[in-house]
């Protein structure tokens, strides 16, 4: 195996200091040095990866780690690179080129070593660099590390958090990060209970006392300008300021709140959609498509702004299993416009004949936005058995138009075929929760979770 190459580049500030007060010129050594930059070059690394026969297969590429810098702080002496080098990076065999010596740390002054180009240094514990002024009068130490993962950055990892006692009855979950917590509304023996957690832990939850919410629809809690929104009975919208107390919103009209965006409040009543800047007048919205395709249960929403600027709502749900029976995929509606708009059109991603990866319809369907990518879950298949409860998470790299799984986001095992009632949040930290009657887990891509205390 050839060795991997690290090249890195240090400067000696005034090598030469040229003055010139006397006659004849005269060349005076300075013994001031640093090293003022260290800049990684090609390094060898072991992939493994599932061959076309199923069975694991290792294979060495070369990378530049040129993009994954080298900070010198020289206030306290140190060299390293924030960014970790990706994992099985192969930096114990070393080739090297300069004008320094180097030791391991608690070695003696004995052990200092003069490398040349034909030196192979084991870089996978730290060193100290020395470096000496051009007169030799003068040297200075600096600790070198460099830092490799040792977790695969593209691998969703999960953590069992607790097994749920206090809602393991509720028929309806839904959960929601507010205020740097973990909220959950629960509909039990037909009463609606309140139930918070501290992040990142989330397994100490405790019961609050709630009122105001009589027969809500918690499916329907939305935050919408610092508050929190819900249908309340009958169709009522019912508002709260702190998540405990709520208080019904004169609408004037009955709705099923849908989803909330910077500007408004989108609702659907009398089977067309509405929005709203307060929450008491409404506006019908307008459809690219006919109303009939609009969802009527199973309703999950995501609201996010994309890297082109774009502030898009995604509105998935089931229409009526007895209606349309045939229905072989969720509903899925868009609606998007630029920061200065204030109004835009909702279009429908009617399946078309040739998408075979159509959103799944699927009881208590709940989409997210993560790590810009939209993922779906839920229980097993409305009106069939195409899908059994959590079967998977569906991937959307197109915001919404297709639905694939893939070998990163996997649920976990413990949960396939629960047919349970289950809600789904992402916190600020990059971490999914899913919370059923029965089980909370808390999932995080690796890469998103380093630095990350």
């Amino acid at each position: 195996m050839r060795k991997s190459i690290l090249l890195w580049s240090f400067t000696v500030l005034s090598v030469l200091l040229v003055c010139s007060c006397k006659d004849d010129d005269e060349v005076v050594l300075s013994s001031d040095c640093y090293i003022s930059s260290f800049t990684l070059g090609n390094v060898k690394r072991m992939i493994t990866t599932v061959n076309t026969a199923g069975r694991d297969t290792s294979y060495m590429i070369s990378y530049s780690a040129s993009y994954f810098p080298m900070t010198v702080n020289q206030l306290d002496g140190t060299i390293a690179n924030k960014d970790s080098l990706p994992i099985n990076s192969k930096v114990n065999a070393v080739l090297a080129s300069g004008t320094v010596v180097y030791r391991k740390p608690g070695d003696g002054d004995d052990a200092w070593r003069t490398y040349s180009a034909s030196d192979s240094i084991d870089f996978t514990t730290p060193l100290i660099f020395r470096v000496y002024s051009p007169d030799y009068t003068a040297s200075r130490d600096y600790a070198l590390q460099v830092n490799v993962h040792r977790q695969d950055g593209d691998v969703f990892t999960w953590k069992k958090v607790t097994d749920p006692v206090m809602w393991s009855d509720a028929d309806t979950l839904k959960t929601r990060i507010w205020n740097g917590c973990l909220w959950l509304y629960a509909r039990i023996n037909g009463n609606t209970r309140l139930f918070t957690a501290d992040l990142p832990g989330g397994d100490n939850w405790v019961e609050q006392p709630v009122t105001g919410l009589e027969k809500a629809d918690v499916t329907t809690l939305t935050e919408f300008k610092g508050h929190l929104y819900m249908s309340g009975a009958d169709g009522m919208l019912i508002r709260s300021e702190d998540g405990k107390a709520w208080d019904s919103v004169a609408t004037g009209r009955d709705v099923h709140l849908l989803a909330a965006d910077r500007i408004s409040l989108y609702a659907l009543s009398d089977g067309r959609m509405w929005r709203s800047v307060d929450g008491l007048v409404w506006e019908e919205e307008d459809l690219d498509d006919v109303s009939a395709l609009l969802p009527m249960r199973d309703f999950s929403a995501v609201s996010y702004t994309q890297e082109n600027g774009l502030n898009r709502i995604l509105l998935v749900g089931n229409r009526n299993v007895d209606m349309y029976p045939s229905d072989k995929a969720a509903m899925v509606w868009s609606h998007s416009m630029t920061a200065e708009q204030e109004m835009a059109r909702w279009t429908c991603f009617n399946v078309s004949p040739d998408n075979r990866y159509a959103c799944p319809r699927l009881h208590s369907l709940n989409i997210v936005r993560y790590d810009d990518v939209l993922l779906a879950l839920g229980r097993a298949s409305l009106g069939g058995t195409i899908y059994q409860a959590f079967d998977n998470l569906y991937v959307s790299h197109d915001n919404g138009i297709t639905w694939k799984t893939d070998e990163v986001y996997v649920l976990p095992g413990e949960l396939k075929g629960q047919d349970v009632a289950m809600s789904a949040a992402v916190d600020n930290e990059y971490r999914l929760w899913i919370v059923t009657e029965k089980q909370i887990w808390q999932g995080r891509l690796n890469r998103l979770g380093f630095g990350i205390r």
